[in-house]
């Protein structure tokens, strides 16, 4: 039972990571690695991403990474680093389970 908890953590915790690295490529001055996370967020993967992890509104992601995308960088900055802290708030409810 122990061994499911702690996997079940490490995989959010991975997902989570992931998912943050993603947000934070869009705020990039690189614009290659802000089309790649652009990429990933519209894709299949993205789809499976957000089944597996259990994200219900995969559409309403896109819409809001095509709405980051129109912001200035230093704002678009700001706004992704406001979302990861969400995440790390979600991820932290899931430790205290």
């Amino acid at each position: 039972m122990q061994k499911d908890h702690i996997n079940n953590f490490m995989e959010e915790k991975l997902s989570n990571a992931i998912l943050k690295q993603s947000l934070r490529d869009l705020a990039s001055k690189d614009i290659k690695l802000r089309r790649k996370a652009k990429s990933f967020f519209m894709s299949e993967s993205f789809q499976l991403f957000c089944a597996r992890n259990k994200l219900a509104r995969a559409e309403e992601i896109k819409k809001g990474v095509e709405l980051v995308l129109t912001y200035p960088l230093i704002s678009r900055k700001s706004i992704v680093n406001q979302i990861a802290k969400l995440l790390d708030t979600r991820l932290s409810k899931v430790i205290t389970k």
